[in-house]
């Protein structure tokens, strides 16, 4: 895969050599489809983390419930529950991002009308990012929920009005609003498979047009 040392150079080149050996803007095209890469690693890294950010929340709610007999943390929202629930939403926000930062390569792709490349493969590509913003802001609103309610079952359990059914009815619920997410992971997960295989044709057909210029 051509390296971002290419785009440098072509950005720093005069305009006549720019006019002269890319008519087609075939750079900016390539390095769109590299910041698409790049995107996309970092919203699966960041999906990642918020899986194993997750799995840390049992072992966090059980050493409270052993060392805080009253839950008097719960109360006031000093358990290292809420440091896990606040990190998941700091990482969510991250991810919202990620729809504008590949608008905007979107756009640079919607900007080539050239004949090297098949458009088909450009427009396909615009596609499958499209699937991916969708159901990546559709699980990050499910997880919001998630999140909410997780918040408000560790201030409820604390309540001294609260009875050990409000207790399972809550653990419960938290429990099946979690499996409602596996199938926008799934989702999501069918995405990128489609999307890299796409984005990987698209890049090879621009490496092969630049090499023959």
């Amino acid at each position: 895969m051509t390296t971002k040392k290419w785009v440098l150079f072509t950005l720093s080149a005069v305009p006549l050599v720019l006019a002269g050996c890319d008519s087609e803007n075939l750079g900016e095209v390539q390095e769109a489809t590299n910041e698409i890469e790049s995107i996309t690693d970092e919203a699966v890294e960041d999906l990642n983390q918020l899986a194993q950010t997750e799995t840390e929340l049992q072992e966090l709610f059980s050493e409270t419930l052993e060392t805080d007999e009253d839950l008097a943390t719960l109360q006031d929202e000093s358990s290292p529950v809420f440091e896990n629930i606040t990190a998941r939403e700091e990482i969510l926000a991250e991810l919202e991002a990620v729809e504008n930062d590949m608008e905007v390569q979107q756009e640079i792709l919607g900007t080539y009308d050239g004949e090297s490349l098949e458009q088909e493969q450009i427009v396909q590509v615009d596609t499958v990012v499209d699937d991916f913003e969708a159901s990546l802001s559709t699980y990050i609103d499910a997880y919001y929920q998630t999140l909410e309610s997780e918040r408000d079952f560790f201030t409820e359990i604390a309540d001294e009005e609260a009875t050990y059914d409000d207790f399972v009815n809550g653990i419960e619920t938290l429990n099946e609003e979690r499996e409602s997410l596996r199938e926008p992971v799934m989702n999501l997960d069918e995405i990128l498979v489609d999307l890299d295989e796409n984005l990987t044709e698209l890049q090879s057909s621009i490496e092969t047009e630049l090499s023959e210029e």
